[in-house]
């Protein structure tokens, strides 16, 4: 399908665009599809936000996306944490001072049950100390984006830091990672959130965000001279289900349903 048909809702991670750029620009192949969800007229990216950005730079039009339906209730919008390694609750604390957002002291589960049951609320957790800070975000959601883009803006490019899912124990978090650092626990976002924002033209932060997709479909190996030109896109519509049906057909697709460790992202 045509870029220009899906709407967007992240913003891209430069790093990781940076390196995902240098392999697309060198490749022969694109071997992922992004994913995209379908909801009434959107079509909106949910995963793939450095291959899109990719694709676009080198000049490409088309896209291999794989469309789910975004209403779809097996389809789940989770959220991403960032544990920020080297970072001091001191930078938010004076951030938030200077931007005139309330916070307070709390333990992390008192902070928690508020990221539970609240919405415009950010949590930030010294790993190693314990100490634990609960910011109160703005109620207008523009503002709340505008919020949220400001704060990562502190740590990206600055400091290294690692998404964490946010359904691992923290004292697991405290007892695994080797490094001292700051957790930052992001508000429970909804799907009609994502399509608000996609509408409006805003971004989150990357990482942020995190769909989790039923058969996500991997290595499907598409040229990307291909996507380089928009003209007959009937007919590589047609090419591309031909290719993947004869992959079925000679046995060479499979499908896993155990979760997976990869070492090489």
């Amino acid at each position: 399908m045509k870029l220009s048909e899906i709407k967007l809702h992240e913003a891209t991670e430069n790093i990781r665009l940076r390196n995902i750029y240098n392999r697309i620009s060198k490749s022969k192949y694109l071997m992922n599809p992004v994913i995209a969800g379908r909801q009434d007229n959107d079509l909106i990216l949910l995963d793939g936000a450095n291959r899109y950005g990719s694709l676009e730079e080198i000049g490409c039009r088309l896209i291999l996306a794989q469309v789910l339906n975004y209403r779809d209730r097996s389809l789940k919008l989770d959220k991403w944490n960032h544990l920020v390694y080297d970072f001091h609750l001191d930078r938010l604390i004076t951030f938030s001072q200077k931007n005139n957002i309330d916070f307070k002291k709390v333990s992390h589960s008192q902070g928690s049950e508020i990221l539970r049951n609240k919405f415009h609320y950010l949590m930030a957790s010294d790993i190693y100390d314990d100490h634990n800070i609960i910011l109160k975000l703005s109620a207008n959601f523009d503002e709340m984006i505008k919020q949220l883009d400001s704060i990562t803006k502190l740590y990206f490019r600055h400091f290294q830091f690692d998404r964490s899912e946010c359904d691992i124990k923290f004292s697991d978090l405290k007892k695994f990672t080797r490094r001292k650092g700051t957790l930052i626990e992001f508000p429970y976002f909804q799907k009609h959130h994502i399509v608000s924002i996609a509408n409006n033209g805003y971004r989150l932060p990357a990482g942020i965000s995190r769909h989790r997709i039923v058969n996500r479909v991997l290595h499907v190996k598409y040229e990307i001279k291909k996507l380089y030109s928009d003209r007959n896109i009937v007919q590589k519509q047609n090419e591309l289900k031909q290719l993947l049906t004869d992959k079925i057909d000679k046995n060479k697709v499979r499908q896993y349903q155990e979760s997976v460790i990869v070492f090489d992202e």
